[in-house]
Formats: C-alpha cells, sequence, structure tokens
C-alpha cells in the first residue's frame, strides 16, 4: 500500500499555477495560484484560482490581486492554506477535503530555512491527516520517467515559472543542486520592456506570455533581406508610450527572439556552470544519459537544441514537462518503496 490510503491529494504548489492529482484518478484540477482580497484585509479571501486571475485588471481599488507564491516560495501562509484547500474543494467536490487526507507536496531544493518553515506552516494549515514535502527535481525526474534510484546520476533541469532548478540524482537523493530565482514569468517582463524600448508600445503580461508561447523562440532567427517578405508576424495592440494613446505595430519572431536572449543566456550558463562543478564520479553518467529539461519553460521553442550546442549533451524533453512534477509527486504517493528511498535520501520528508 503507497502513502496515498483511499484519501489521497497531491499539490504541485507554483508560482504561477497550482495542480492538483487525486489518488486514482489522476490530474484533475490545474488553475492560476492567485487569490483576490479586500486591500485593507488580506484574510478577506473573494476569490481564488481562475476565478481570481480572470479579474485580473478588471477590480476596484478596494481589492487586490495577490500571489501566495513567488519565486517558490510562500510569502503567505494563511492564504496559502486557503488557497489549498479551496481548490482540494473544488477537486474533490467535498467541503472538508482534508479532513482525513494524506498530502503530498512539492517544494523547492533552493529554499532558505525560513521558506521552508513558510510551506511547512502551509501544509500544517491544511489540516491533512499525513503529509510530506518533495523536492521538485526529483518529481519532476521521476514524472519524466527517469529511474532516480539506481547509483548512476541524472541532471534534471526544472524550469518553473519563478524559479528554476538544476539538479543531479542519484540514489533518490539529490547530490548536486542550483537555483536561480528567475523563471518563464521573467520572461514575459523582458518581452514588456523590449517592446516598450524598441517598439515604442505598453503592453500587459498576459500579452507579452500570449507572444512567448506563441512565437518565442531561443534561436533568433537571421534578418530577413531586403524584399524579403519577414515571417511570423503579429499585430500588436497596446498603449503608445509617449502619448498614451492606442497604438497598433508589427511585431516579429525575431523581436520576441532577441527580448527573450539575456534571460536564454543567464539560463544557459548557469547550467555550464553547475556541470563544471558536478563531481567528477558523476560527469560519465551524465555525459552518457545527458540532461532532462522539464517545466513549463522547458517548451520554449529553440532552447534543447541551444544547450545541447552549448554543453555538447544530449538534451531531451519528456511529452508533458509542465506536468513532470505532480505525476512525479503522483508516483511517490502510490509506491511506498519509491517514498521511501526518497525520504532515505533527503529528497522528501514527513509531518
Amino acid at each position: 500500500m503507497g502513502f496515498f490510503t483511499g484519501e489521497g491529494i497531491a499539490i504541485d504548489l507554483g508560482t504561477a499555477n497550482t495542480t492538483i492529482y487525486l489518488e486514482k484518478e489522476g490530474i484533475v484540477l490545474r488553475e492560476p495560484t492567485s487569490v483576490l482580497t479586500l486591500a485593507d484585509e488580506s484574510a478577506s479571501v473573494l476569490a481564488v484560482g481562475s476565478h481570481a486571475y480572470r479579474m485580473r485588471g478588471r477590480t476596484n481599488e478596494e481589492t487586490m490581486m495577490q500571489s501566495p507564491v513567488m519565486d517558490g516560495a510562500v510569502t503567505d501562509s494563511e492564504l496559502a492554506a486557503l488557497l489549498i484547500l479551496a481548490l482540494a474543494e473544488k477537486a474533490t467536490g467535498r467541503r472538508r477535503p482534508m479532513e482525513k487526507a494524506q498530502l503530498l507536496v512539492s517544494m523547492s531544493q533552493g529554499l532558505t530555512k525560513v521558506e521552508r518553515e513558510a510551506l511547512l506552516a502551509t501544509v500544517r494549515m491544511t489540516g491533512a491527516k499525513r503529509s510530506a514535502v518533495v523536492k521538485t527535481p526529483l518529481a519532476a525526474a521521476l514524472g519524466a520517467g527517469l529511474t532516480v534510484n539506481q547509483p548512476r546520476g541524472v541532471m534534471v533541469v526544472v524550469l518553473g515559472a519563478g524559479v528554476t532548478e538544476i539538479a543531479v540524482i542519484s540514489m533518490s537523493a539529490i547530490v548536486a543542486a542550483r537555483s536561480m530565482r528567475t523563471g518563464f514569468l521573467h520572461m514575459d517582463e523582458a518581452i514588456v520592456r523590449y517592446l516598450r524600448r524598441e517598439k515604442g508600445i505598453l503592453i500587459g503580461l498576459s500579452t507579452a506570455e500570449d507572444l512567448k508561447c506563441d512565437i518565442g523562440s531561443a534561436l533568433v532567427p537571421p534578418e530577413e533581406e531586403e524584399g524579403e517578405e519577414e515571417t511570423e508576424i503579429v499585430l500588436l495592440k497596446g498603449r503608445d508610450v509617449k502619448t498614451g494613446k492606442p497604438l497598433t505595430v508589427n511585431v516579429t519572431a525575431r523581436d520576441i527572439a532577441l527580448a527573450l536572449q539575456d534571460n536564454v543566456e543567464l539560463l544557459l550558463d548557469a547550467i555550464q556552470d553547475a556541470l563544471g562543478r558536478m563531481p567528477s564520479e558523476l560527469a560519465g553518467d551524465i555525459l552518457d544519459n545527458g540532461i532532462l529539461l522539464s517545466g513549463g519553460g522547458a517548451l520554449l521553442m529553440g532552447l534543447a537544441e541551444r544547450l545541447a550546442e552549448r554543453t555538447g549533451l544530449t538534451v531531451r524533453v519528456g511529452e508533458h514537462p509542465h506536468e513532470d512534477v505532480i505525476l512525479g509527486l503522483g508516483m511517490l504517493a502510490e509506491d511506498e518503496q519509491l517514498l521511501r528511498s526518497a525520504l532515505d535520501g533527503g529528497s522528501a520528508s514527513g509531518q
């Protein structure tokens, strides 16, 4: 029998989205990690998840949109617990979803002691009967189908919304790691800044995210020759930087790729640095096994190719990188031996 005994809930509590997995049902819910509260009374919650996110930019000054998780760390334990309970109630259809629940929650490996305590406090506030937290890279590796309980190193790069985690795993333990407080949400901010500077147009983060997903790339397309028709042109609407009036400009795939270059280079440099600091005993394993890219940021076009070119290693992206972590949590929850290995290796801890 696994960690779940009929009332199992696994939760990937991310900066951008919260995903819930129920025992024997799989992934049942994925909604933004957003909470709408009264501006002068944050305990007064008006909406959570998708309902709150849809109200972004459409509310008055008496309300405030909040995210209880920033850069992979819980910033408000009470709000985070309220969010978890509300979404779990929606996922299970029960008013007290944690009353008999056994809960598994993801945890960034780079948390400080204070941030770790904030996450553990959040988990306790849910009232779960039994709980454990699992380091994100281990869960991602499992969800992507890697074997982690053997004496061979596997390298995983989890590109989350607010944090990037680079880890080498062997015997279910994270033996080398590096965390960066930057993720694919920061790429949206880079696009906003670039278009303001180069095109004189103001856009919102939601529009920037759409551009990144639709035409964004880690590979910069060559400049078109004079007379050639530009490919991947988007007619973008926003506001003029100088006048504030409505403005429409043409934006190309090259524009968005250029906007992302600083972020991409920062990531590539960090991964290369992590490879250089890796224990020599594991270098041969990584050479054989290559690197796994996981998380929503792994979907950025051309990123795997850029990383393979930079490192000379095989780089692969699974079929569902944005679901790797939650699927790995589910596997741990349903396999007592696998979870025990993670606990013994220090990649998970119970409460």
